[in-house]
């Protein structure tokens, strides 16, 4: 199975990506940041499959519609055509990609454009202070 390193983001972009919406969060919680799946997509008119990580986030709160517990499973490629669609529509939003200073909006918009939608992160802009991360789990 092919790996896409062609369209794998960059790694701090990505761990940056993690880190706001982590500090942030309100009623998701980030499960998982370096899971491996297929993940089938159009390239050349033809399906293909390709294997990418995937950002696995989880309701930790009801947020209506979605009950505690819910899961997602966000790909990295839906998280970069995101930003390759949201940086080909806003110039600002482009300079702070190319700088790497990432706002919580940015992060709200890249995660609702990959999800097409349907997670609506609602990040604070007060950072959480927890005893553990992601990362310590």
């Amino acid at each position: 199975m092919p790996q896409a390193p062609d369209h794998l983001m960059k790694e701090t972009l990505y761990m940056k990506i993690i880190h706001l919406l982590d500090r942030h969060r309100t009623w998701l919680e980030i499960e998982s940041i370096a899971t491996v799946r297929n993940h089938t997509i159009v390239r050349n008119g033809r399906m293909t499959d390709i294997l990418s990580r995937v950002l696995v986030v989880k309701a930790i709160h009801h947020h209506f519609p979605y009950t505690r517990g819910q899961v997602w499973q966000i790909a990295e490629y839906d998280l970069e055509q995101a930003i390759k669609s949201l940086r080909t529509t806003d110039g600002a939003f482009r300079q702070r990609i190319i700088k790497g200073e990432l706002t919580l909006e940015d992060v709200e918009r890249i995660i609702s454009t990959a999800t097409h939608g349907v997670v609506q992160p609602d990040l604070s802009p007060l950072p959480l202070f927890t005893c553990y991360t992601y990362y310590d789990k």
